[in-house]
């Protein structure tokens, strides 16, 4: 059998400021597992702590570069060069620190700490101190292992099932994390562009790739799409009534939020600083999510509704605090009632509110309902955007979003009609015991015009002759939707 190939030093000749200088590598052998350097001056070999040779004969480079400089010439620790785990969260709360609108800090916040708690999670589960060093199989490792997860994997002490038997993190759940650990490795990316946040940390530690762009992601899982059916509503009015009753500003709440569709923190952030008035329409403009600027418009009804729970401050719902302070001392809850701030916070009253669709819809035959469920049901019916700009920007031989963004600006006047277009679609949609309830009072007359406008919108050419027949005295009678 023949014997093996001995590994015979090598030679290294470093150019430091014009000057050649030599450098012998010495191979692993005996109880050395590493490569050895040694030059002129030292007293005796260092490791470079490196098994290959291409990375030893890098390691002893830098040695030698540090050695001239007055350094004692030991090998580059890993940490040397690379970013901590501080530094890292420091320029995700760099990043979300830039709002200064009161809402948008609000939102902010609580992507931070997602953000935040999408970094920790891979940390523990990966094991990677710091998570900058991470590779794109160490973020491949990290989405299978994190499926394997308990839901309770991070209690010490988990109530219930045992961590075995609990059921398993939920793959969107760990998409999730990912998608907010892309963002953030792109935040610390100095080959970002304008993402990479500079400034914070030194440039030097800022990293060159991204390894969430290297691989390809597990699948989420599909679900369902729930929404709210008028018994349903119904239902949830009822609840707010008589379980909470004096505090009005919830199932106002629920109307805004079905008139809408906005999320949860743009209606219980509402001001009526954003009220807009055309005669006897009444709109609120709100800027919502990515800064997108949209009206919408509520039944006349509904504003005197609103307008007679008005509190002092600039908020529709200030009056949220005094009246849940008032509904605690009623309830002889003292404690609860002390418990009530004094200063309106719409996220409090967004998590108040959501805590009561919570508790009511526990039981419900069709599933949890939270509050994006409202704005989901009223999507159903109202579309957001309009197929004219569509048709626009196919003819105009661009795509709609940049038709949007860089060559169109909406007016007040589109937007106002966007409104009355999205009204009228939530009116002919909703059964009318339901909307009435919200706010909605049917005038015979004007109910047929806002049909008809709202069938011309739909391009229910059947049901625009029939109203239009019914409008011009053509038949009496009651008009079923």
């Amino acid at each position: 059998m023949p014997r093996k190939m001995k590994v015979q030093k090598k030679q290294l000749t470093v150019v430091l400021a014009g000057t050649p200088v030599a450098v012998t590598l010495h191979p692993p052998q005996g109880t050395r597992r590493s490569w050895y350097a040694y030059w002129n001056g030292l007293v005796a070999s260092k490791s470079t702590g490196r098994h290959e040779f291409d990375a030893a004969a890098a390691a002893a480079e830098a040695m030698l570069k540090a050695w001239k400089q007055g350094g004692d010439g030991h090998r580059p620790l890993p940490t040397d060069g690379v970013m901590t785990d501080e530094e890292f969260e420091a320029i995700q709360r760099t990043h979300f620190q830039r709002k200064t609108d009161a809402v948008a800090v609000v939102r902010a916040g609580k992507t931070l700490t997602v953000c935040l708690e999408a970094v920790r999670a891979f940390r523990d589960i990966s094991g990677l101190r710091p998570v900058t060093q991470a590779t794109p199989d160490d973020c491949a490792r990290f989405q299978r292992a994190a499926l394997s997860r308990p839901k309770n994997w991070r209690q010490q002490h988990p109530r219930g099932r045992k961590p075995e038997e609990a059921e398993r993190l939920s793959p969107n759940t760990v998409l999730k994390w990912s998608r907010a650990l892309a963002a953030a490795f792109e935040r610390a990316n100095r080959n970002a562009g304008k993402k990479c946040i500079r400034g914070v940390v030194d440039e030097r530690t800022l990293l060159t790739t991204n390894p969430w762009n290297q691989f390809d992601w597990i699948e989420g899982r599909s679900r369902p799409i729930r929404q709210l059916d008028a018994g349903e509503i119904n239902a949830l009015f009822d609840h707010l009534e008589s379980g909470w009753a004096g505090v009005t500003v919830a199932p106002l709440l629920v109307k805004v939020f079905l008139w809408s569709a906005c999320r949860q923190l743009e209606v219980a952030g509402l001001r009526w600083s954003s009220l807009r008035r055309n005669g006897d329409e009444a709109h609120f403009e709100v800027v919502g999510k990515w800064g997108v600027e949209k009206w919408f418009r509520v039944p006349p009804a509904l504003l005197r509704e609103l307008e007679r729970v008005r509190a002092d401050g600039p908020f529709v719902f200030a009056g949220y605090n005094e009246q849940l302070r008032r509904f605690h001392e009623a309830a002889g809850r003292p404690d609860n009632a002390r418990r009530v701030g004094g200063e309106f916070k719409p996220m409090c009253l967004g998590d108040w509110f959501a805590d009561r669709m919570d508790d009511w819809s526990a039981t419900l035959a069709g599933g949890h309902a939270h509050t994006h469920v409202l704005r989901k049901t009223t999507l159903q019916y109202a579309r957001i955007g309009e197929d004219i700009n569509r048709q626009l920007a196919a003819d105009a031989r661009v795509s709609e979003s940049v038709l949007m963004s860089s060559y169109v600006r909406e007016t007040d006047e589109q937007l106002r009609q966007s409104s009355n277009r999205t009204y009228r679609r939530i009116v002919a949609s909703f059964p009318a015991e339901l909307a009435g309830r919200l706010g909605y009072a049917v005038d015979p007359g004007a109910d047929l015009e806002e049909r008809l406008k709202a069938a011309v919108g739909r391009k229910d050419w059947p049901l625009v002759a029939e109203l239009t027949r019914l409008l011009s005295g053509g038949a009496s009678g009651v008009l079923c939707g």
